[in-house]
């Protein structure tokens, strides 16, 4: 529905659209959408947009839709969460955008501090902490400190490679509409292409404003991809290849960063995987050996402790696995 065919429902232009993929989450969709309409900011639109799904997702959206004309139901045939987003964005009519998962929730005064940090600060995007919600019923907050942090295009991009306070993900956003026309790098990419579509969204931006309120519930749940250990080296390459096409983008300034956020999934995968005795992931730590060894010259873009890993890994395996079971044991087991 166009905005101006939405004004003769609602008497106005939604100030944002809110993007809900949906694929078989039934079970949580009903608490996700109710979080939505109870924002105190009224004035947006909501598109749902089912990915196929086998459950009763489908008609769940339907009855919403029927009960609110802020809603927008779309079906479509399943084809991936990054061509879900891409309908979305170009569905989307508000000023500007924000993206939910089906599985999760938002506090009531979410977008609302979002749109009014982004019209105060003159930012294209705006954006604040998370609350990551456990099966166990524990949760970790990043951060909440309640600080404002206002950055330039350089710091944005920065501090979204490095992994300061800038989560990777879309959900804790809003986001000037016109900045994510195509915004997609890569459709084939399946993990960390929220890394990677922040990444050309922060690089259009000029201003970007940080509130350190956790006002996104982002629900940890069993049989999610990276929980998933039959995936585990697809994964890894989906990562790697979104953070080298960061590299391959980045500008001078930013190059360091990306090769830095690059190299580290590379490291990563290896201290991942170096127990594994699975050929795959054998065959995968042997490949990422190999891109340290290419890379050898850029290994000073990493912090100290992954150089010291990378280095490790080129000199003996062996010797790297050792080393990282005594650094893990001290870290998290005691």
């Amino acid at each position: 529905m166009k905005c101006d065919e939405r004004d003769k429902v609602m008497n106005y232009c939604p100030k944002f659209t809110v993007i809900i993929p949906v694929y078989n989450v039934a079970a949580y969709l009903a608490k996700c959408i109710d979080s939505v309409l109870k924002q105190e900011f009224k004035q947006y639109e909501v598109i749902l947009i089912d990915d196929g799904s086998t459950d009763e997702t489908s008609n769940i959206i339907d009855c919403y839709a029927k009960k609110d004309p802020r809603i927008v139901a779309v079906h479509q045939k399943n084809a991936g969460l990054v061509a879900v987003r891409d309908n979305g964005i170009e569905l989307a009519t508000g000023e500007f955008m924000a993206f939910v998962d089906g599985d999760d929730a938002l506090d009531p005064d979410m977008y609302e501090r979002l749109l009014n940090n982004a019209e105060k600060y003159d930012a294209d995007i705006s954006h604040c902490g998370v609350r990551f919600c456990f099966l166990d019923g524990h949760e970790e907050a990043h951060y909440g400190t309640g600080k404002i942090v206002v950055q330039n295009n350089f710091d944005g991009v920065k501090d979204l490679l490095e992994g300061v306070f800038i989560e990777p993900g879309l959900w804790n956003k809003l986001y000037k509409t016109s900045l994510l026309k195509d915004s997609c790098l890569d459709p084939s990419i399946l993990n960390n292409e929220d890394l990677l579509r922040n990444y050309v969204v922060f690089s259009r931006a000029k201003k970007s404003v940080y509130e350190d309120f956790c006002g996104y519930q982002y629900f940890q749940r069993d049989g999610s991809m990276s929980k998933d250990k039959d995936r585990v080296v697809s994964s890894a390459r989906h990562i790697a290849k979104a953070r080298h096409l960061i590299v391959e983008n980045a500008s001078k300034e930013i190059y360091p960063y990306a090769m830095q956020t690059w190299l580290s999934a590379i490291v990563n995968s290896i201290n991942e995987m170096t127990d594994s005795h699975d050929q795959e992931c054998v065959d995968y730590c042997k490949e990422c050996r190999d891109v340290l060894k290419k890379e050898r010259k850029n290994l000073h873009y990493l912090i100290k402790r992954q150089q010291l890993a990378a280095r490790l890994i080129l000199i003996s395996p062996t010797l790297h696995r050792k080393v990282y079971h005594v650094y893990y044991r001290t870290k998290y087991e005691q």
